[in-house]
């Protein structure tokens, strides 16, 4: 990876999967990292592993009302931010004439709404020079059309819709934005645990890998989030 010496990013989603691979790539570089998530023993365990320059920050992205706070204490933890990395959210499968609409609505409050609010919050204490960044986690799922992710493609695709302005807004500022759009990748969202069924999923034969391919390692998608991050002002 790249040198990020000095660079202070929160990273949203921390406590386990692409968040806490995220981490641990931006600590391998020399990054300080503001690791946020709901469950504090997992930051703990990640901060003990990680050592000082990763501080755990609790909170719920969807807790709007307190969302303000935690981002002004990761900055006061880190003397100041000048990074996001938006992952937390979590993956839906079922159809959408069998689906429960008061759960698409909290899918879309986490899985589009906060990151909004996040960049919201973030972008004001970045300083106004140097390297800065605000990347997103989409989903190869916002623009693959599959049977039974419906409501969680369109919370990605809704993503990648606002990305696209919020990328022209950040751009006269000098903040870099990025959305990366991962396929299958060895996660919590992927076990029986992590991946929410509403309603019926309704069945489909298309083949998600390869032949011999399986779901990747997200230690992947955290040096490439890493390698975004670390290029030089101006790219």
């Amino acid at each position: 990876g790249g040198d990020l010496t000095g660079r202070r990013v929160l990273v949203t989603g921390a406590s386990s999967g692409i968040g806490a691979a995220v981490c641990r790539s931006i600590a391998g570089c020399g990054g300080s990292v503001a690791m946020m998530a709901r469950r504090k023993p997992r930051l703990d365990q990640l901060h003990e592993e990680l050592g000082e320059r990763a501080v755990a920050v609790p909170g719920d992205v969807t807790d709007l009302d307190a969302l303000d706070g935690v981002v002004a204490e990761a900055a006061r933890r880190l003397g100041g931010l000048d990074g996001l990395v938006a992952v937390a959210g979590r993956t839906m499968a079922g159809g959408i004439v069998s689906g429960t609409p008061e759960r698409w609505r909290a899918l879309f409050e986490l899985n589009l709404l906060a990151p909004l609010a996040a960049v919201r919050h973030a972008v004001g204490h970045f300083p106004d020079r140097g390297r800065r960044d605000v990347v997103f986690v989409g989903s190869a799922g916002a623009i693959t059309p599959l049977p039974g992710v419906g409501i969680y493609g369109a919370s990605k695709r809704g993503l990648r819709a606002a990305f696209d302005s919020l990328r022209l807004e950040l751009a006269p500022l000098g903040v870099n934005a990025g959305l990366v759009m991962p396929g299958m990748f060895e996660t919590e969202g992927l076990t029986l645990d992590g991946l929410e069924i509403d309603g019926e999923v309704p069945d489909h034969d298309f083949p998600f890998f390869v032949p011999g391919a399986g779901p990747a390692d997200p230690a992947v998608l955290g040096d490439a989030v890493a390698f975004m991050i670390g290029l030089p002002e101006g790219v």
